[in-house]
């Protein structure tokens, strides 16, 4: 039963530390979240935008090139 002593020590420790901190610095901890898109996965999110973003110039710039052609 040691591991349930274990989860329940562990619980109260962190009500006991978020009770202890002033009211100014739990706001302030909430604002600087990170997003949870990145929490989850890391740079990867980032990573597809830019490729994606890159893509669809690439794509533009192609189309411009094909009207110039005409």
């Amino acid at each position: 039963m040691a591991k349930g002593n274990d989860l329940i020590r562990y619980i109260t420790e962190q009500v006991v530390d978020y009770m202890e901190k002033p009211k100014e610095e739990r706001k302030s901890q909430r604002k600087r979240k990170e997003p949870w898109q990145t929490k989850w996965f890391g740079m990867l999110p980032l990573g597809v935008s830019m490729w994606a973003k890159d893509k669809k110039k690439e794509k533009s710039s192609q189309k411009k090139e094909s009207e110039y052609r005409i």
